[in-house]
């Protein structure tokens, strides 16, 4: 039972969902039929156990029981009933959940009131409204999509009563919807640039909208929109990365701190991630001086929480350039404590166990602890995140160990990243990732050895390459 999808589903329930759940299981009007006291008892049995459902669980001979006690087992009874109280389960998360935007009660009503043709009482619910939205400091895209309805509605009063300033409410709504439109588009532009650094994405309809973004932007007021004017900052980081420095920086950290009550969390989340990652791309791109920079980034968003997603959970993504970036800058005891505290809340691998032990055995091997790394490192899995780390990782420690293994762990690289490369890695990566081996042979070559000049040249030849994995450290061994 407890490999189910009813459980599945219901383990994904919270208290308080559970609390309505059951009174939604017990309405008639929602839990009917020949089956409906039969799945009532069920889920009375089951709701003891949600929404953890610890092992051993709920079983379907215990059910049974608990549904019709002193009776003979019938196989397959339990299963029907589990079948329907499943989709009673998925009826009310479909009732439940919001995946867009809703509007409130008063303008419900008195769109109703409109329609029914009793601008009297529409009139003082639109009022209050246009009141209370004057009020609010966060000017996201709900408030205005909001605002849009609000304004439209008036609009259709004014329309109504044959009043000549209709058209006045009409230009308000028209300035709002922009306002929306560029704010849920900038998030979602921002989201596919951005991701597809990463990995290959079409995004040629999403260029073409991109275009449109400058001279949308330009017939608006930033200066009275903080909300919208740092999103059109990040979108100019993640669109021209090149064409932002040190300054740009300094410049969307002060507009954070001093905005911090008009933002919403989220768009802080946000832009913190295109600070992070545009400083990430700068000291990919050779430009040391941005280490510090990020890692004052993370230390701050570990403390304030916005790293992670709800307050609890971390993107791999996240965590991995937090490890990095500290261990680059030598915050050893750091990088322990935050890897601690984030071990259980990791999301976005297929195994996080795994993607934790990578980075522990990427901080033991900075310590020079190469064997306890090597046992970390040993159950890795050919998964593209973890996988592709866990290769360099291995012959980091192979070559500064002058193993015997690393002729042969160099060639299994090379496969992995070429087998990868052709449908699973962007450009960028791969190339980083080739150039990186190549130059690791060059530098196991048996003219490499003891030679200054040959190593000189390829020192040089290497901080000439804009793309490559692993820099520092090939610089670092170059100079050996």
């Amino acid at each position: 039972m407890v490999d189910s999808s009813l459980i599945e589903t219901l383990s994904k329930f919270q208290p308080a969902e559970l609390e309505r759940f059951h009174k939604f299981v017990q309405s008639p009007y929602f839990n009917d039929g020949s089956y409906a006291r039969d799945v009532t008892a069920l889920w009375d049995y089951l709701r003891p156990f949600a929404p953890a459902f610890s092992t051993p669980g709920p079983q379907v001979e215990g059910a049974y029981v608990f549904i019709y006690p002193a009776k003979n087992f019938v196989k397959g009874k339990v299963e029907v009933l589990m079948s329907k109280l499943h989709q009673l389960a998925k009826q009310f998360a479909a009732q439940h959940t919001d995946i867009g935007f809703t509007m409130p009660e008063p303008l419900r009503l008195a769109a109703f009131f409109i329609d029914r043709n009793l601008p009297n009482r529409a009139e003082p619910l639109l009022e209050k409204l246009r009141t209370e939205q004057s009020k609010r400091s966060v000017h996201d895209a709900a408030y205005w999509v909001e605002y849009a309805c609000t304004e439209w509605q008036t609009h259709q009063l004014d329309t109504l009563r044959h009043n000549n300033h209709a058209h006045e409410s009409l230009n308000e709504t028209i300035r709002a919807l922009h306002h929306g439109y560029l704010l849920m588009a900038l998030d979602l532009l921002n989201n596919l640039f951005f991701s597809s650094r990463k990995s290959n994405i079409d995004d040629s309809f999403a260029e073409l909208v991109a275009e449109g973004i400058p001279a949308a932007i330009a017939i608006t007021d930033l200066g009275e929109e903080p909300v919208l004017r740092l999103l059109t900052k990040g979108f100019e980081f993640v669109r021209r990365p090149e064409q932002h420095g040190q300054a740009s920086i300094e410049q969307v950290l002060d507009d954070l701190e001093r905005h911090a009550d008009q933002l919403p969390r989220d768009v802080s989340r946000t832009l913190f991630t295109y600070l992070r990652n545009h400083c990430t791309w700068r000291y990919n791109h050779g430009e040391t001086a941005y280490a510090p920079i990020l890692m004052t980034l993370f230390k701050s968003g570990l403390e304030s929480g916005l790293l992670f997603e709800d307050g609890k959970q971390i993107q791999a993504s996240t965590l991995l350039n937090l490890v990095q970036t500290g261990l680059v800058c030598r915050e050893f005891d750091w990088v322990k404590q935050a890897l601690e505290r984030c071990r259980d809340q990791i999301v976005g691998v297929p195994n996080p166990v795994e993607f934790f032990h990578y980075n522990l055995a990427n901080y033991h091997y900075h310590l020079g602890a190469y064997d306890t790394a090597l046992d970390l490192l040993r159950d890795s899995s050919d998964n593209l995140f973890s996988g592709l780390m866990a290769r360099k990782l291995e012959l980091k420690i192979y070559y500064e160990t002058d193993s015997p293994l690393l002729d042969s762990k160099m060639d299994n690289f090379k496969l992995f990243i070429f087998r990868q490369g052709k449908k699973n890695l962007t450009e960028n990566v791969f190339q980083m990732n080739n150039t990186f081996i190549d130059l690791l042979r060059r530098m196991t070559a048996s003219d490499m050895v003891a030679n200054r000049s040959k190593a000189e040249k390829l020192r040089k030849q290497l901080e000439e390459m804009p793309l490559v994995a692993e820099r520092k450290w090939l610089l670092e061994m170059l100079g050996r």
